[in-house]
């Protein structure tokens, strides 16, 4: 059975930070961000659909998740942090995990990572991950992260390469479903999306509505809404 999803990142748009928004898409079953977005919009998505919200960090996260006064970095209330993490939506079933950030291209930056980290991070993850394809017969649905997986949707600037780690990771545990942002798409005919082995790379920016299904590849997914 398909589920609807709202995937948002990098940049808010009016047509979803709309008071019209519940009529619109009420349906989804819940919400992911793939990073680089206000704390108050991911708040604002939990509070007008009233479904859990799954988010990872961008590499602009400490900038982008603060406050306008003195109070400092926040986390987002009512949203759910993906990163590093592996997590089973309770109402759809759908298993989910993420990785915050890009590659590293400036020092001293917390949110960008090395390789070495970002496989690090997925090693922690992998015993739940081999949990879930024993008892559930798939490791994970969908993955969501920031970054894309180096080559694939990805550009050759130092600040928008993918992850080469996160190929192994797909080639690894083969989720249905890899969401991200990082790259902004302004021009519609450009693609969004490519086929990893059996996973399906698309590029959210800066918001689609998917149908999506937990299990086994036996199709594509269907787009049900863009920009």
């Amino acid at each position: 059975m398909p589920f609807s999803i709202l995937a948002v990142t990098d940049e808010t748009d009016p047509r979803i930070h709309s008071h019209s928004l519940r009529e619109r898409m009420g349906d989804v079953s819940f919400v992911v961000s793939c990073g680089d977005l206000p704390a108050s919009y991911l708040e604002f998505l939990a509070d007008a659909l009233n479904r859990p919200v799954y988010y990872v960090l961008g590499n602009h996260a400490e900038e982008l998740t603060r406050r306008c006064s003195e109070a400092g970095k926040r986390e987002p209330s009512g949203a759910i942090d993906l990163s590093g993490k592996v997590i089973q939506d309770p109402a759809t079933g759908i298993i989910l995990a993420g990785f915050p950030g890009c590659p590293r291209y400036h020092e001293n930056d917390p949110a960008q990572y090395s390789e070495r980290e970002i496989g690090l991070m997925a090693a922690r993850m992998t015993p739940r991950l081999q949990w879930n394809r024993f008892r559930q017969g798939r490791a994970v649905d969908l993955l969501v992260t920031h970054a894309p997986p180096r080559g694939v949707n990805d550009r050759d600037d130092p600040a928008h390469r993918g992850f080469r780690s996160l190929r192994g990771f797909l080639e690894r545990w083969q989720p249905r479903y890899h969401l991200h942002g990082h790259i902004h798409l302004y021009d519609r005919s450009q693609p969004f999306q490519q086929q990893f082995g059996s996973t399906e790379v698309i590029n959210v920016f800066p918001f689609k509505v998917l149908q999506i299904e937990p299990g086994p590849r036996s199709g594509s997914s269907r787009e049900g809404g863009s920009p």
